[in-house]
């Protein structure tokens, strides 16, 4: 595992967060914790027994737990370590911030195993809140990786990753996500901004895939999500080319669709939020302008022009009058004789 040990020495306490801190941050742990109980509640009422579907609020219920988990560890941290670095705009800040709180070694890569990193702790005593919040962490990379699969084969094969909420619903949800958000940049104490959880997971995306960058390709934690990008944006294009015009994968019920190709959109945006807010990574041979200019060429091509196709499908599968191939068709029966009621068939019987 690789680690940043200048993380575990010279770590001078500061003092627990202030009364008025702490109470904030556990009332809107509270609001999470309630929004995600009642998003739960419902979503698992109304579970589809479809592996995706399943297998989507699996994921759903992971990235609610490990954001509470992680929110009690920061808030009841006893002896957090001063922030070391300004990476500000780097992808690993939420991850190198929380083992800042609870006292832990920062995580650098998540290729390998998760218990590795719980296990390279320098602290003689053990805390089971802080072990937890690592290990939930952890699992943001691989979960995102997760989702943007099974939300890709669920535009695919046509299949409702989630159904449509009402709109209670979608008030829990937005109530846990927020909820949890605000928690955490309050119990870090200025070490979080909002959007860090976001792109920390999107980003840790490419390091599951592979344990080390390749050469003279761009870092890993820029390839997950701009592969993040590219292959949700064609599923989404497909899906809604599909549905309205050539019908070569097999239907979707319009809402079933458009909740669909909402999610998709949603890590779209997430995946586009972590470039757009990194640090644009330095190619080891950027003195070499020509090739330089390629890698940066070819990256920018590729997302432009991913989220034009997508931009396409999701219009074409979500405009008024969209049809798909299990809507009902007129077709005309052909009839052995003149039309009933007809005088000269009346006159024919006769």
């Amino acid at each position: 595992m690789a680690l940043d040990e200048s993380a575990t020495t010279g770590g001078m306490g500061e003092q627990p967060l202030g009364r008025a801190r702490t109470l904030t941050g556990w009332s809107t742990l509270a609001l999470a914790g309630a929004g995600w109980s009642t998003w739960i509640a419902w979503r698992l009422t109304h579970l589809t027994f479809h592996p995706v579907a399943v297998a989507v609020f699996l994921l759903e219920l992971l990235g609610a737990a490990s954001g509470l988990v992680i929110g009690v560890a920061l808030l009841t941290a006893e002896d957090p370590r001063r922030e070391f670095g300004a990476d500000r705009r780097e992808p690993h800040r939420f991850a190198f911030a929380v083992a800042d709180v609870v006292g832990r070694t920062r995580a650098a890569d998540l290729h390998r195993d998760i218990r590795e990193t719980i296990r390279a702790s320098h602290e003689q005593r053990l805390t089971q809140r802080a072990d937890l919040a690592m290990a939930g962490l952890m699992t943001d990379g691989p979960r995102c990786l997760a989702l943007v699969a099974m939300v890709t084969v669920a535009l695919l094969i046509g299949v409702a990753p989630v159904p449509v909420p009402p709109l209670w619903a979608g008030i829990s949800l937005a109530a846990g996500v927020v909820g949890s958000a605000t928690a955490h940049v309050v119990a870090a104490d200025g070490r979080l901004r909002f959007g860090d959880r976001t792109r920390w997971s999107f980003a840790a995306l490419g390091e599951v895939l592979s344990s080390a960058d390749e050469h003279h390709i761009a870092p890993r934690r820029w390839i997950g999500a701009v592969a993040a990008v590219v292959v949700v944006n064609v599923a989404i294009a497909l899906r809604g080319m599909s549905d309205r015009w050539t019908h070569g994968l097999s239907p979707m019920d319009r809402d079933d669709r458009i909740m669909a190709m909402a999610l998709g959109v949603v890590l779209v945006a997430g995946a586009l939020f972590t470039l757009r807010t990194t640090t644009t990574p330095q190619m080891a041979n950027a003195r070499t302008v020509s090739r330089h200019l390629e890698e940066r060429t070819a990256r920018q091509s590729a997302v432009g022009a991913a989220v034009v196709v997508g931009v396409i499908g999701l219009l074409a599968g979500t405009f008024t009058g969209s049809v798909s191939a299990d809507d009902p068709v007129d077709v005309p029966t052909p009839t052995s004789g003149l039309v009933a009621g007809d005088p000269a068939s009346e006159a024919g019987d006769d």
